[in-house]
């Protein structure tokens, strides 16, 4: 099963709806039970990856493995991620904010997702298609992406150190080398830190999005340790 988070890709929401991550985490929990499943293992990237951990705590009972793919790291937040919280404050600096990610042009610069791949051939079309244009192809889908990003909470990364010393099942950490957004080189400490089964697999030829760039070597990654698992 594969889940858009509230107010990303084709979720519904209203202003109403709570975009935070424990919200995330219960909607997801209610999703497993609504659907009756016993046991069943979690797979996240960027927030997702969040989610996904401080869902293993919290359904401690069924939920056998965690996976995150270039995820948060605690007291390592992005700057850019700041930036954007800050300018969607101002209604200026939130018409030009929505102006640029609408531009093909920005997006691929460094400012924009320019470093999300190592190789810059897979800013196609479809690309574009999935993770630009559909942000803008209503008011409500593109208030929904800024609600989303609005709402990730520093203070709750902060706290993930805790969380991986409580969780009790075995966590695979899948990342990029040329991760710009999560660096490697934290992401190691943070792994190295962790008192449970935890392991962290590092994808060659990949930045933000391994799984795009080099899938081969994530699903092998992946189903290793579900096998295991």
């Amino acid at each position: 099963y594969a889940l858009d988070l509230a107010g990303m890709g084709e979720s519904e929401w209203t202003q109403d709806t709570d975009l935070g991550f424990s919200a995330h985490v219960d909607r997801t929990l209610a999703f497993a039970t609504h659907l009756g499943l016993s046991s069943y293992h979690v797979l996240g990237h960027d927030t997702g990856g969040t989610v996904a951990r401080l869902l293993a705590v919290k359904d401690s009972e069924r939920v056998r493995s965690v996976t995150v793919v270039d995820t948060e790291i605690p007291y390592k937040f992005p700057p850019a991620v700041t930036l954007l919280q800050k300018l969607h404050g101002n209604p200026l600096t939130r018409w030009i904010l929505k102006r640029a990610l609408a531009s093909e042009m920005f997006v691929e610069s460094n400012s924009g997702y320019g470093g999300f791949f190592a190789d810059r051939s897979f800013f196609t079309d479809e690309f574009m298609q999935l993770f630009v244009h559909s942000w803008h192809r209503t008011r409500h889908a593109y208030g929904g992406l800024m609600a989303y990003l609005c709402a990730v909470d520093p203070k709750i990364v902060d706290t993930l150190d805790e969380v991986h010393a409580r969780t009790r099942v075995p966590m695979l950490f899948i990342w990029g080398k040329g991760d710009r957004v999560f660096p490697l080189k934290y992401a190691r400490e943070m792994v190295a830190k962790i008192p449970g089964d935890a392991h962290l697999v590092e994808i060659d030829k990949a930045h933000f999005l391994p799984h795009e760039e080099q899938p081969d070597a994530a699903a092998d990654a992946l189903l290793t340790f579900l096998q295991s698992s």
